[in-house]
C-alpha cells in the first residue's frame, strides 16, 4: 500500500478581512513546487480571486492531475464564495498553472501581467517553438 499522498492533509493559513477594503484572504500551500495558492475575497460579496493555483504533475508517470486545484475549489465552496477572476502572477516555471482549467470550470475570466508577452517571446526562441506561448490567446 501506498503511503497517503501530502496533498491529502492540505496546509492551508487564513488571514481574515480587518475592515472596509480589507479581504479575506487564504493561503494554501502546494508541497511538490512549494508554491503558495491564493484565495482572495470580498468578504461582504463573497466575491473571490484565485491566484496562482497548480496543476499537479507527476513526471514519473508523466500525468497532470487536478488535486491541489481541486482543494482550492473546496475552499471556494465550503466558504459560499463566487470566482469572480483567475490570475497568475507571472509564468511558472516551478508549476504548471490552472488557470485554464478553472476557467473552464468556474467560467471565470483568467489574466496575468502584461509583460508575459515579453517572457513569451523568450521562451519561443529558447525552445525554438514559434508557435507556441501565446499570452492573447491564453490569458
Amino acid at each position: 500500500m501506498s503511503e497517503p499522498s501530502k496533498l491529502d492533509q492540505p496546509i492551508v493559513r487564513h488571514s481574515p478581512s480587518t475592515g472596509a477594503q480589507s479581504p479575506d484572504v487564504w493561503g494554501i500551500y502546494e508541497p511538490d513546487t512549494g508554491s503558495i495558492q491564493y484565495i482572495c475575497a470580498d468578504p461582504a460579496t463573497r466575491k473571490a480571486a484565485l491566484i496562482d493555483v497548480v496543476l499537479n504533475f507527476d513526471p514519473a508517470a508523466f500525468s497532470i492531475d487536478t488535486r491541489s486545484m481541486d482543494q482550492v475549489l473546496k475552499l471556494v465552496e465550503e466558504h459560499g464564495l463566487s470566482v469572480e477572476w483567475v490570475l497568475d502572477t507571472h509564468p511558472h516555471a516551478d508549476h504548471a498553472m490552472a488557470s485554464a482549467r478553472l476557467k473552464e470550470r468556474t467560467g471565470a475570466p483568467n489574466a496575468i501581467g502584461e509583460k508575459v508577452a515579453d517572457i513569451a517571446d523568450l521562451w519561443r526562441g529558447f525552445y525554438n517553438m514559434p508557435k507556441a506561448f501565446d499570452p492573447a490567446r491564453d490569458f
